[in-house]
């Protein structure tokens, strides 16, 4: 199985992203009580998390930096800052050295848990951790091409979270990464689900959809994070809009830093024809984009642009989405492929509205010449076959990577 394969089976770049931020908080559950009470610590760990969610990266380094001064274990400042510098890579993938650096350091405290856990075995935070420190190296061993060491480590992430359970049945923060596991391997398609389920139990999209949702609602230090991942799932493969929405005003207004969380608010608008409001988001991007705010960055700019076509294109107004189409496909998109991709793809889309077949052909073929991969070369791929035809506003549209 290639690079490629393994990315479109497990969705590596948002699993390593999720990962990433649930074992970053759970680590305060390894914390011993006497250091944990310390509220000085409680109040950086908070600060710095809330600040890394945000993306403010300096700031979140800067707060675990000083825990350094109040934590007498000495482990919980290394193993924060190895999170920030990981997180910094954002959308690009992280280079090998990256990568080492941060295996090396959670070598280092995976030894310690295990070591502790070899001497207490029903340490529920012990187990959870270790599951988690699991996870991460599966995402690192997937991302390196190390097909079999990943699945090997995903299998003993959710073997810990099971000892888990079954000596903390009300951690609710464990139902986070077992939904995460149960709806992803839900998600398998055939052609690798027999090559999956030889090394990995079977998953359940329901179950999977009921982890997330207890733990949005009863976790402690995953709530936030389901909740993130929950608008994902919703926003993206289940199409379920109505359901996302809710999510993204609140992430949005705790974390108005966040880049894409407006994306996902304003296409949400947009799929439940909501496009007034969908507007004002887009009219808020270009604010941020042009004032450079809220870690908007210029090469944004397409995404920017393929999203107003998106939005124009719901609202029937298809000469001015095919002109935001026009713009985005013009722009420089090295970072953004998937965003020229989707813009060939919806003016294909319009174009078989109107009435105009050729036009609309040539737009899928040069969705498929994007080099990239994505929802997106799929959608052409099925318009290619047959016209598109518009659906209802119904909050069940595709989605795709992100908008």
């Amino acid at each position: 199985m290639n690079r490629r394969g393994l990315t479109r089976l497990f969705g590596l770049r948002c699993c390593w992203r999720v990962a990433l931020w649930l074992t970053l908080l759970l680590w305060p559950c390894l914390a011993s009580a006497s250091v944990w009470r310390n509220p000085k610590i409680m109040e950086l760990v908070v600060t710095g998390t809330d600040r890394l969610l945000n993306l403010d990266f300096d700031e979140a380094d800067e707060a675990f930096a000083r825990l350094g001064d109040v934590d007498g274990t000495n482990l919980l400042s290394p193993f924060y800052r190895a999170y920030v510098r990981l997180a910094r890579t954002e959308d690009r993938d992280a280079t090998r050295q990256e990568m080492d650096e941060f295996l090396a350091a959670m070598r280092d405290l995976t030894s310690r848990a295990e070591e502790q856990l070899a001497k207490t075995p029903d340490d529920a935070d012990l187990l959870l951790f270790v599951g988690m420190a699991w996870g991460s190296k599966a995402m690192i061993a997937g991302l390196r091409g190390n097909y079999l060491s990943a699945f090997e480590a995903i299998k003993l992430t959710r073997q810990y979270f099971d000892r888990c359970l079954q000596r903390q049945p009300t951690r609710h923060d464990v139902y986070y990464g077992l939904g995460l596991y149960d709806y992803t391997l839900s998600r398998v398609s055939r052609f690798f689900r027999p090559i999956v389920h030889l090394v990995l139990p079977a998953g359940d999209r329901d179950r999977g959809l009921q982890g997330l949702t207890l733990a949005s609602e009863r976790g402690t230090a995953t709530r936030t994070l389901a909740k993130f991942a929950l608008l994902q799932t919703y926003a993206g493969l289940e199409k379920d809009y109505r359901r996302a929405l809710p999510l993204a005003e609140e992430l949005l207004r705790r974390f108005p830093g966040n880049p894409e969380l407006y994306f996902q608010a304003a296409l949400i608008y947009s799929e439940l024809g909501r496009s007034a409001q969908a507007l004002e988001v887009g009219r808020q991007i270009r604010a941020n984009l042009d004032e450079h705010r809220h870690h908007f960055k210029p090469e944004m700019l397409p995404r920017y642009l393929q999203l107003m076509g998106k939005v124009y294109m719901d609202r029937g107004e298809y000469s001015t989405a095919l002109s935001f189409f026009r713009k985005t496909i013009e722009q420089p998109a090295t970072r953004y492929q998937w965003v020229t991709a989707w813009a060939w793809t919806r003016s294909g889309m319009v174009h078989d509205l109107l009435g105009q077949r050729e036009d609309a052909v040539k737009s899928y073929r040069m969705a498929l010449a994007v080099e990239t991969d994505g929802i997106a070369k799929e959608v052409a791929r099925q318009y290619l076959s047959q016209p598109y035809r518009k659906e209802p506003a119904s909050g069940n549209e595709e989605q795709g990577k992100k908008n």
